[in-house]
C-alpha cells in the first residue's frame, strides 16, 4: 500500500508533495514513523487527515484566501473516510461509538438468537392470546407476563420456565372462569374494600351458609359443587355424548331426573344451584356484603358479584383466585400452552449451553480491558459489570472504574469523578482505552485501513509510553492496518522505530522550508557517537560536537585532568583560549579506545575558534534542516559568548576563579546583582541557562532534547549573544 500526498496550504502546510511506503512483508510491517520538530508539519497533517474522515473540507486557518489544495490517494485511488483513522494526541472528550459491536462472537451470536427466536414467537402469540380475554390490550399486553410472574412470585425473566412448571400440574377444569375479566375480578379498590376486617367477616359467614346449604342440596355437594357440575356439563357436551343418543340420571330429592340432552342437564343443575342462591339465609349474608359495595367505586363489581355470587367464596384467598384465573386462561388457549413449552424444552438446553459458553468466553472487548489493566500503570482497574446483557441482549459494555489510592480498600466510582481525580497522564491512558476498542472494531470490519497516530505517547511516563509501543507493536502486525506515527519527540520517534521495526526508508524526518516541506529519510538511526567518532579527523563539525560526549565519558571513567580541560572548551576557563587541536587529539587518543592512531589536521588551531568560526558559517547557512552536530556546536558557541560577556561586565577575576561548579549560573546570578536595570540582558541570558546546559552535556548521553529544539530558535539566541558580546 502507498500512500501519496499533495498538499497545499492545508493548516500551515504550505506545499507538500510525498509518497509514503507502507507495504508489508514478511520481515516488514510497513510501518511508517515521520519525526517532525514542533511547528513543521504534524499538526496540521493530523487535522488533514481527521477533515478526510469527517469529510470536511480542509482550509488554511491563519491565510484563508489561500486556494487549498487536498489531494490524498491510496494506490493511486482517492482515499476515503474508512481508509484512514486517526488517533488523536488527546481528546477528553472521545468514546468509542461501537462499543456495542464488541459483542461474544458473532456465530454463538447467531446460534442464541435463533434457538430463542422460534420460543419467542410463540411466546409472544400465547401471551396476546390470553391477554384479549384478559381485558388486556395495547401496551397492557407487553405488561401481562410481568402480572403472571408476580401473581406466581417468579421473576419476569422467569416466565417461560414458570408457564413449563404450571403445563406439568394436574389441573382441574377452570373453564368456568375463562369467561372473567381479569380488570373485573380484581379491581384495585374493590380489593382494598374486601381486604377490610369487617367485609372479611361478612365473606367468611356467606360462603359458610353457602356450604351448609350446598350439604343440604339432593344434587349438589362441596365436593361436586356448580363449579364441578358445570365441568362435567362441558365435558358431555365437547364429547358429543348425548348425540350419541345416551342420557344420564340424576338424583334430584331422591328420585332419579332423566337428561337426554345437555340442556336438560344445564337446567337440573341450574335449578338446584338457584335453590341455593334463593334462600332466605343465604340472601341475608349477601345483603351484608352487598351493603358495602355501594361507594362509586365499588359500584361496578358489586353489579357483576350480584350475576355472579358463586365467585365470592374464591375471595376469601385471593392470590390463589389470581392464580386460577390465569390458568384458567392457559387452558383455554391450551394448544398454544402445549406448543409453547414443547418448542422451550427442546431449545432449553441449547439456550442454557450457549448462555454458559458465552459467560466463559473471552470476549473482544474483555480482553482490551486485561490488557489495558496489564499493561497500563495507573491508579484504576477496569472492569465490564453487565457482561450477560452485552452478550445476549446486545447491550453496550458499561465499563466500571475500581479506583485504588494505596490508603486502604479500593473504591468503585463512576467516569466523572475518576476523570477528575487522575493526572493529564492517567487521563490519556482512559482515552488510549477508548481508542482501542475502536480499533477492534475496525478490525472486525476487515477493512484495510492507514492509522495515523499523532503523538498519542505525550504526558506519558516511560513505563506507560512502552505500554503504548506494546500495543502498536501488535496493531502493526496486523494485516489491514497500515501505521503512520507522527511525533514532534524525537525519543519516541526512535522508540517506535526500534521497537515496532520501522525499515530505514520509512524513518522519516521534516524539514520546513520557506515555500515547501521536505521530507527524507532521518539520519540518526544508529549510535550517532559512533559515526562521530569514525570521522573525528575528516569532519570538523563532529570533532567539535564530541567535545560534551567526552567530558562525560572522562568524568565517568575517572580521567579528571581530561575532564577540568574539556571542561575549559565549554565554559570560560583561564585556558580556554589556549587548547588548541593537539590537546583535544591527546586527550580523544586516551579516552577512545579505538582511536589510537587518530591524526588530526591543523593542530595548532584553537578550538574556541574553531566553534565560533563553524556557528558563523551554520548562521549564514540558517536552514531548518541543522544536524544534531551543528546544533550541539550552537550551544557550545551561545554558552561560551555569553560567559565571556558576562565575565567582562563583572571585572571581577577574584570571583570568576573562585567559581568550581555551575559557572553559568553564577556568572549571571553576580551579573543581575551588579546590573538590576538591564532587563533585555538579563531575559537574553536567561535563555542561555535555560537552553544550553542538557544541550552541552547531551543529558547524559540522550541526544533527543537537542534534535526537539528549534534550528531557528538556536540560531537567534547565538546571532543575539554574538551582537551582545560585539557591542560590549
Amino acid at each position: 500500500m502507498k500512500l501519496k500526498l499533495a498538499l497545499e496550504n492545508c493548516y500551515g502546510i504550505n506545499q507538500l508533495n510525498k509518497e509514503f511506503d507502507f507495504t508489508k512483508s514478511a520481515n516488514n510491517d510497513g510501518v511508517n514513523s515521520l519525526y517532525a520538530p514542533n511547528g513543521t508539519l504534524k499538526t496540521s497533517l493530523a487535522k488533514t487527515f481527521i477533515d478526510v474522515v469527517n469529510e470536511d473540507e480542509t482550509k488554511d486557518l491563519i491565510f484563508p484566501e489561500r486556494e487549498t489544495k487536498r489531494d490524498i490517494t491510496i494506490d493511486n485511488i482517492a482515499i476515503t473516510p474508512e481508509k484512514i483513522m486517526v488517533i488523536e494526541s488527546y481528546n477528553e472528550s472521545y468514546s468509542s461509538k461501537q462499543l456495542s459491536t464488541l459483542l461474544v462472537n458473532d456465530a454463538l451470536k447467531q446460534k442464541y438468537d435463533t434457538a430463542l427466536k422460534e420460543v419467542d414467537e410463540k411466546r409472544t402469540t400465547l401471551v396476546k392470546a390470553i391477554a384479549k380475554p384478559a381485558g388486556k390490550k395495547g401496551v397492557a399486553i407487553n405488561a401481562f407476563p410481568k402480572l403472571i410472574c408476580e401473581i406466581f412470585g417468579r421473576p419476569e425473566k422467569a416466565l417461560l420456565e414458570l408457564l413449563a412448571e404450571l403445563h406439568q400440574e394436574t389441573l382441574p377444569d377452570y373453564s368456568s372462569y375463562t369467561a372473567y375479566k381479569f380488570a373485573d375480578l380484581f379491581n384495585d379498590k374493590v380489593l382494598a374494600v374486601i381486604a377490610k376486617g369487617d367485609f372479611a367477616k361478612e365473606l367468611s359467614d356467606y360462603v359458610d351458609t353457602y356450604d351448609k346449604l350446598i350439604d343440604q342440596s339432593t344434587v349438589l355437594t362441596k365436593s361436586f359443587n356448580h363449579q364441578k357440575a358445570g365441568t362435567i356439563s362441558k365435558s358431555l357436551g365437547d364429547a358429543d355424548f348425548f348425540k350419541a343418543k345416551h342420557s344420564v340420571n340424576i338424583s334430584v330429592d331422591g328420585k332419579p331426573q332423566l337428561a337426554e340432552d345437555l340442556d336438560q342437564l344445564n337446567a337440573i343443575l341450574q335449578a338446584e344451584q338457584e335453590k341455593v342462591l334463593n334462600s332466605d339465609d343465604l340472601k341475608q349474608k349477601f345483603a351484608k356484603i352487598d351493603d358495602k359495595l355501594k361507594t362509586k367505586d365499588t359500584a361496578a363489581f358489586r353489579d357483576f358479584i350480584t350475576e355472579n355470587q358463586t365467585l365470592l367464596a374464591d375471595y376469601q384467598d385471593i392470590p390463589q383466585f389470581k392464580k386460577t384465573v390465569i390458568k384458567s386462561y392457559l387452558q383455554a388457549h391450551q394448544s398454544l400452552w402445549d406448543d409453547l413449552v414443547t418448542t422451550y424444552k427442546n431449545n432449553q438446553a441449547v439456550v442454557e449451553g450457549i448462555i454458559q459458553q458465552a459467560k466463559a468466553e473471552q470476549t473482544t472487548w474483555a480482553a482490551v480491558v486485561d490488557t489495558f489493566n496489564e499493561r497500563f500503570t495507573v491508579p484504576f482497574k477496569l472492569s465490564v459489570n453487565n457482561q450477560d446483557d452485552v452478550i445476549l441482549n446486545n447491550q453496550a459494555p458499561t465499563i466500571q472504574f475500581e479506583f485504588n489510592d494505596g490508603r486502604g480498600a479500593p473504591e468503585i466510582v463512576n467516569q466523572e469523578s475518576l476523570i477528575e481525580a487522575l493526572s493529564q497522564g492517567e487521563k490519556r491512558a482512559l482515552y488510549i482505552l477508548n481508542v482501542l476498542f475502536e480499533i477492534e472494531v475496525k478490525k472486525q470490519q476487515a477493512v484495510a485501513t492507514i492509522i495515523v497516530i499523532d503523538d498519542i505517547a505525550d504526558s506519558f511516563d516511560y513505563k506507560n509510553k512502552y505500554a503504548i509501543v506494546e500495543y502498536l507493536q501488535d496493531i502493526a502486525g496486523i494485516d489491514i492496518f497500515h501505521l503512520f506515527s507522527l511525533t514532534h519527540n524525537f525519543d519516541f520517534h526512535r522508540i517506535i522505530s526500534s521497537r515496532v521495526g520501522v525499515i530505514r526508508r520509512n524513518r522519516l524526518m521534516a524539514t520546513r522550508c520557506v515555500d515547501t516541506t521536505d521530507i527524507s529519510q532521518e539520519r540518526y538511526q544508529g549510535d550517532v557517537f559512533k559515526l562521530w567518532k569514525q570521522e573525528l579527523a575528516s569532519n570538523v563539525g563532529y570533532l567539535l560536537a564530541s567535545i560534551p560526549f567526552a567530558r562525560n565519558i572522562a568524568e565517568y571513567c575517572g580521567y579528571e585532568a581530561h575532564k577540568i580541560k574539556l571542561t575549559s572548551l565549554l565554559h570560560i576557563k583561564p585556558d580556554t583560549s589556549d587548547i588548541k587541536v593537539s590537546h583535544l587529539e591527546s586527550i580523544y587518543k586516551k579516552i577512545f579506545a579505538d582511536q589510537q592512531g587518530l591524526a588530526l589536521p591543523n593542530q595548532e588551531d584553537v578550538l574556541k575558534d574553531m566553534v565560533y568560526a563553524k556557528s558563523e558559517e551554520l548562521l549564514q547557512g540558517n536552514t531548518d534542516a541543522i544536524e544534531l552536530e551543528n546544533k550541539v556546536i550552537l550551544a557550545i558557541a551561545i554558552r561560551l559568548k555569553a560567559e565571556e560577556f558576562m565575565i567582562s561586565k563583572i571585572n571581577d577575576s577574584a570571583f570568576v576563579l573562585g567559581i568550581t561548579k555551575d559557572q553559568t549560573r553564577k556568572l549571571f546570578n553576580k551579573f543581575c546583582e551588579l546590573f538590576p536595570g538591564e532587563l533585555t540582558t538579563k531575559a537574553l541570558l536567561d535563555q542561555v541557562n535555560l537552553m544550553t546546559p542538557e544541550n552541552i552535556h547531551l543529558n547524559s548521553f540522550m541526544y533527543e532534547p537537542i534534535l526537539d529544539m528549534s534550528a531557528h530558535r538556536l540560531y537567534q539566541l547565538y546571532a543575539e549573544i554574538k551582537q551582545l558580546s560585539d557591542t560590549e
